[in-house]
């Protein structure tokens, strides 16, 4: 298995996938710490935690859209990888098990959003130092809930997984992937959210307060990814010839 990871990222070596990975929520940190400091004064007016309206500013948009779409870009990129110039022919004719490469690419991929979370953390960090931000750093709200947005988003992942290696066009995975996100913010402010894996991001960083979350999301979208996972599988292991 550890052969077959150190194979994948070589793979990606000239990809810049990691490096979208970890620009994209810098930046939208920063645009959310420069919304804070146009309204600066209103905020402090107000006497509100000056940490939170940063991660605040940050995590809306990132959570509902930038989260999501670079799940859906990252997980398309692993499929393909393999899907061009008939990759996967030559790949499954190899002397490895299926079940190790299958692993191996979601292991990878999984990896990079965890990285691209990790990012948003120390962006959100940095910024709130950058404006001064008094007060105690409010580390389970800054790092709790999107390391909790990393957990929930793994139907997302799982799913545009399975479809990036079963669909030659890379168009495929990631049309679905963007077409999904954009409704979620909608989706969201209804009480079907949960059967809508897309929101789950979103409502994991809201902590309660811009919509109504419950707990279920936990086990709901542990269950989801296991299920789509075993179903995935099966299906890259069964299948004669994958284009």
């Amino acid at each position: 298995m550890l052969k077959m990871l150190q194979i994948e990222i070589l793979k990606l070596k000239h990809s810049k996938v990691l490096w979208i990975a970890a620009l994209a929520p810098a930046f939208v940190v920063f645009q959310g710490a420069s919304n804070f400091l146009r309204y600066y004064d209103l905020f402090t007016e107000k006497g509100q935690n000056i940490w939170s309206q940063i991660y605040t500013q940050s995590v809306i948009f990132y959570s509902f859209l930038l989260l999501p779409i670079l799940i859906t870009l990252i997980m398309s990129i692993m499929g393909k990888v393999e899907n061009d110039n008939g990759g996967w022919k030559y790949a499954l004719t190899l002397p490895v098990k299926r079940k190790d490469m299958y692993i191996s690419k979601f292991i990878l991929g999984s990896s990079i959003v965890f990285i691209n979370i990790l990012v948003f953390i120390v962006s959100v960090l940095i910024a709130g130092k950058m404006v001064k931000a008094p007060g105690p750093i409010p580390y389970d709200m800054i790092i709790g809930q999107p390391l909790l947005s990393y957990i929930v988003s793994f139907p997302i992942m799982i799913i545009i997984y399975i479809i990036s290696i079963n669909f030659s066009h890379v168009g495929v995975p990631l049309g679905l992937g963007i077409g999904l996100t954009l409704p979620a913010l909608l989706v969201a402010n209804t009480k079907y959210w949960i059967f809508y894996p897309w929101t789950y991001p979103a409502m994991a960083t809201s902590g309660g307060g811009l919509f109504e979350s419950s707990m279920l999301i936990y086990p709901f979208s542990i269950i989801l990814f296991v299920i789509a996972f075993v179903i995935g599988l099966y299906k890259f292991k069964t299948k004669d010839i994958l284009s």
